[in-house]
């Protein structure tokens, strides 16, 4: 089954104002939804990543004057940072909602930069030229890097269009035209040239260099939706003047050209469950070294043959031929048949073996048993519920499901010689859904009691069909289905109220910085007195803090505030005397900043006139009772529950260094398993994290906040083994058992186990 995408109101209008078939819309959203869903956290990442950079080269500027540049260059990505992938992603949409329309504005936009040598004589500025170099040769690594992938998208977006293949410098996804977008973005904010090459180098490393996976994607949703499925890229490389060799690579069995990634790529999807796992590739390395001595290289050998083989062996006692006390497999299957219509729940695969025998012999004699085939394939069930059940929590609900499913599995298993060996097959699906809600449940906040009674009610309707007929399982498969992409749906919109409060905890955080940075560089310069320097970092960053965060650091009542904290300095750096008197104006002005962060009229006006005299001195008041009265105060945020957390001081180590900046890479959403305490794991997805403040988020499987760390606190557990990032290759677990099951068949029959990458 194919992921299911959810649409935005403002794309769902979009398409349904756009002239097309209801086909190509539903492709079309499908695509959309899968844009959203792998570009939104590598485009938040591109502004995160440019903040942090402009931050880092802002600490160590070699002069004021270069670190006020540096901040002035970073007050101008405010607005632009905010709405950067909301843009970007509506921008791409429409691209794609105009595939139809003759002359897209994509193409139009997408036109490549010129380069240098065609520039003529005009007089071009300088950073113009560097952008446009920039520009190009981003532009020509990644387009290299994905040529397959782009020429097989071309083709199929051809096919959607009504239209010829689409060239790579005109398709909405190609590299060229997200360059041309986000060059649009930056000239219609009026980014400076500075910021601008400093972005483009980060939507380079943060998208562009992630998408080769997106395009890749892309190719499976449109060939799983009937879009050219068996579509494969042929290039030509000469050999001779003579010869050539044609190289062909296939979309459909997972390989689009490009080499196979070194770092496997992390889970993302909700629930926690990677896509479906290749059962024939399984089964291909199971019985890679099982031909026969005469057999000749061309050869192959039919995998339930070798599967019987092994199954010989691992036993030691071979079957006969012909044994004339074996029933037939309509005899067993009519047992299986009224044990299903009895709800039978033993509670392992032996005792149904035991039982299927014994109601044989009582039925057709003492010397009845079961026919090799049958009994292969029970074995083979066996060998398979076997794993599954060892990776189960000691939850009683999902047990009793795996228990009551054992009678349609092994009906189906016999049914269907396809079974252990097919991709895809319904009554796996139905398993591997029963599976993992007993594996990846571990705290009651993680259940979905839901869907455990849509889970009942689907086996439970099972049990009263012919399990035979895979069309029973699908049937099952589909509610369940129906159910998870609801809950996904729900558990993403929770996820999100999240993220958005997390994000405005690091807005905060941010503005607290600068405020105290900005009040910092004050009192280095100015020096005011030690009590005048406590109520600036107090009292006088929240009024800061609020402006920024109100108002931005482009802003002039930001501007206003930086020249009043540079004139409370000056004034209160003097010496104190008789003559000293009170800047009645600044006074003013600090009183009512206080005001508005909350403080009560008393203390404003009590602060302000320390803030706004010769020395800080005011005989109204004593320092004493006014430190007290701060002290008791809240700080600005301090209501909303925010936790402060540190990283740890120590130095990261090699392996430490190595998992922060494999995290510092992450999408938004990848799953981590996390010890939990006594040998436990407990799965949680990472929605979220800041490369500026390292604020790490984690929810559970319905989108519930369950934990808050730091990205360094998270590298050291990584490296001490306490959380380990989940990828899709480990599989579902259903392909896993199934893994684990042929590796203890090779090892019981005397094979030596394949090397992983065998």
């Amino acid at each position: 089954m194919s992921a299911v995408f959810s649409l935005s109101s403002a794309d769902t209008a979009r398409l349904a104002a756009a002239d097309l078939p209801p086909r190509v819309r539903e492709l079309l959203g499908a695509l959309i939804g899968l844009c959203h869903h792998a570009l939104t956290a590598p485009l938040i990442l591109t502004v995160e990543a440019l903040e942090q950079t402009l931050l880092h080269d802002a600490d160590h500027a070699r002069n004021p004057q270069q670190q006020a540049d540096l901040l002035a260059q970073r007050g101008q990505l405010h607005a632009f940072a905010g709405h950067f992938s909301d843009r970007m992603l509506d921008a791409l949409a429409d691209a794609l909602a105009r595939l139809r329309e003759p002359i897209a504005p994509v193409v139009a936009a997408a036109t490549p930069p010129p380069l240098p040598g065609m520039l003529g004589l005009s007089l071009v500025a300088e950073h113009e030229v560097d952008r446009d170099l920039l520009l190009t040769e981003m532009v020509r690594r990644e387009t290299l890097r994905s040529a397959n992938a782009l020429n097989l998208l071309g083709q199929r977006l051809g096919v959607v269009a009504g239209a010829p293949a689409f060239e790579a410098d005109t398709l909405p996804l190609a590299p060229q035209a997200l360059c041309a977008m986000v060059r649009k973005l930056a000239e219609q904010d009026a980014l400076s040239a500075e910021v601008q090459m400093a972005l483009y180098r980060s939507f380079e490393r943060q998208v562009l260099e992630r998408l080769g996976d997106v395009l890749d994607r892309a190719n499976a949703l449109l060939a799983q939706h009937g879009i050219l499925p068996g579509l494969v890229y042929t290039p030509y490389l000469a050999r001779s003047s003579s010869t050539r060799r044609i190289i062909t690579q296939s979309v459909g069995s997972g390989r689009s050209g490009r080499p196979s990634p070194r770092v496997p790529t992390p889970m993302t999807g909700w629930g926690g469950s990677a896509p479906p796992g290749s059962w024939s590739t399984l089964m291909q390395d199971a019985f890679a070294d099982a031909a026969a001595p005469g057999a000749s290289a061309g050869m192959t050998v039919p995998a339930s043959s070798v599967l019987h083989e092994m199954l010989q062996q691992a036993r030691q006692t071979p079957q006969p031929a012909a044994d004339p006390a074996a029933l037939p497999s309509a005899a067993v299957d009519a047992v299986l048949a009224r044990l299903q219509g009895q709800a039978s729940a033993a509670s392992a695969m032996t005792d149904l073996q035991a039982a299927v025998v014994a109601q044989l012999r009582s039925e057709h004699g003492a010397q009845a048993s079961l026919g090799s085939h049958d009994r292969d394939n029970l074995d083979l069930l066996r060998l398979l519920l076997q794993q599954v059940q060892q990776q189960q929590r000691p939850d009683p609900v999902p047990a009793a499901l795996l228990a009551r499913l054992q009678v349609p599995l092994a009906r189906a298993a016999m049914a269907d010689p396809g079974f252990f060996v097919r991709d895809e097959h319904p009554a796996r699906e139905l398993l591997n859904h029963v599976a993992e809600a007993g594996a990846s449940w571990l705290g009651d906040d993680d259940v979905d009691p839901q869907l455990l009674q849509r889970l009942a009610q689907s086996v439970q309707g099972l049990l009263g069909q012919d399990a035979r007929t895979p069309e029973a399982f699908a049937a099952a498969n589909d509610e369940i289905q129906q159910h998870q992409r609801a809950a996904a749906h729900r558990a993403e919109l929770a996820e999100r109220r999240h993220v958005e409060a997390a994000r405005g905890k690091e807005r905060l955080e941010l503005a607290r910085r600068q405020a105290t940075a900005q009040i910092d560089q004050c009192c280095d310069t100015q020096e005011p007195p030690r009590f005048v320097q406590t109520l600036l970092r107090q009292a006088w960053a929240d009024a800061l803090t609020l402006t920024r965060l109100r108002h931005g650091d482009d802003s002039p009542q930001w501007q206003e505030r930086l020249q009043q904290t540079e004139r409370i300095a000056a004034i209160t750096a003097e010496a104190a005397s008789e003559s000293s008197a009170t800047d009645a104006a600044l006074a003013a002005e600090v009183e009512s900043a206080l005001l508005q962060v909350g403080y009560h009229a008393e203390e404003a006006a009590a602060v302000a006139r320390r803030l706004s005299t010769p020395g800080g001195e005011d005989e109204s008041t004593s320092r004493t009772e006014l430190s007290a009265r701060l002290k008791a105060r809240a700080r600005l945020g301090e209501h909303t529950g925010a936790q402060a957390l540190t990283s740890d001081a120590a130095p990261r180590s090699e392996a430490e260094e190595a998992s922060y900046q494999q995290l510092c890479a992450l999408p938004f959403g990848s799953w981590f398993d996390i010890d939990a305490g006594e040998g436990t794991l407990r799965r949680q997805r990472l929605s979220w994290y800041s490369l500026l403040t390292g604020h790490v988020l984690f929810v559970n499987a319905r989108g519930q906040k369950i934990g808050e760390t730091t990205l360094d606190a998270l590298a050291r557990q990584m490296a001490a083994g306490r959380a380990q990032l989940v990828t899709e290759d480990k599989g579902r677990l259903v392909d896993r058992a199934w893994k684990a099951s042929l590796s203890a068949l090779r090892t019981l029959a005397g094979r030596r186990p394949q090397e992983p990458n065998a």
